[in-house]
């Protein structure tokens, strides 16, 4: 007799840089959240390259905090986030989470220290440059999370409802 896989959601991470790809990855991601009752971890990620420039202006004795740009770019993500998603979220519980970083090394070391059962990305995010030249933060977690993925495609592959 075959043995049958129960699968189980806790958590349910979705990594979300508020690009156009954002809205299909938090609907489904908060869908499948409903469906498993589990916690919906809502996952941003500020860039650390973009910062590498504040660091340098700092260094030559400019009065530019990185630690103040950073608290300032947080709570414009968090006021976006509380208007365009958590509005939304009714009974679920949503934990969001800001980190400063590379996205993809963020999005993977919170993977392993949470227990994060499954994360839901967009197929492309912000730059479209550093895909181009890097690849995507999609490939890269695709290709080393240890827990389910699910890929999100963009608006034009929605089907409207109404």
């Amino acid at each position: 007799m075959e043995e049958l896989c129960k699968v189980e959601m806790k958590k349910i991470l979705a990594a979300l840089d508020l690009s156009a790809y954002s809205e299909n990855t938090f609907t489904h991601a908060l869908d499948l959240a409903r469906r498993y009752g589990a916690e919906l971890v809502m996952f941003n990620v500020i860039n650390d390259r973009g910062l590498e420039v504040l660091d340098r202006i700092q260094a030559e004795g400019y009065g530019v905090s990185r630690a103040e740009y950073v608290q300032k770019v947080q709570d414009e993500r968090r006021q976006e986030f509380e208007r365009d998603y958590l509005s939304r979220t009714g009974e679920t519980t949503v934990r969001l989470v800001f980190k400063v970083g590379l996205p993809y090394e963020q999005i993977l070391k919170y993977i392993r220290q949470e227990n994060i059962d499954m994360v839901v990305l967009g197929t492309k995010g912000r730059n479209a440059l550093a895909h181009a030249l890097f690849g995507t933060t999609a490939d890269k977690v695709y290709r080393r999370a240890g827990c389910l993925v699910l890929s999100v495609r963009g608006p034009e592959h929605c089907v409207m409802l109404g």
